[in-house]
């Protein structure tokens, strides 16, 4: 699986404090990515529950949440195809729940 980041998330990821970028990464290494390994986005087992993984309405965009508290940390990504079908995670934005406005 290939990953990229879009323009937004990079945006999103400059302005968030280091402390909130070490929760997310430490969610994904341990939670996240173990998922995707035994193939969670595929539905053959389901997403860790802590991390709160769903599809927004109307959209082909999930959402993780990262932290509850503070920060209230979320995170989206949807899932792409290449043309050789090899599967894209593309990371969309990063922050708070003020993300969904625009995810």
């Amino acid at each position: 699986m290939k990953y990229e980041r879009s323009d937004s998330f990079l945006r999103d990821l400059s302005r968030l404090p280091s402390e909130h970028y070490a929760l997310f990464k430490d969610a994904v290494c341990k939670h996240f990515l173990p998922a995707l390994t035994q193939g969670a986005h595929t539905g053959h087992l389901p997403w860790p529950v802590r991390l709160r993984i769903h599809k927004l309405a109307g959209t082909d965009i999930y959402s993780m949440t990262w932290n509850f508290a503070s920060p209230d940390g979320r995170a989206t990504f949807r899932f792409t195809t290449e043309d050789d079908g090899e599967t894209i995670l593309q990371w969309r934005r990063i922050g708070d729940h003020s993300i969904y406005d625009r995810p």
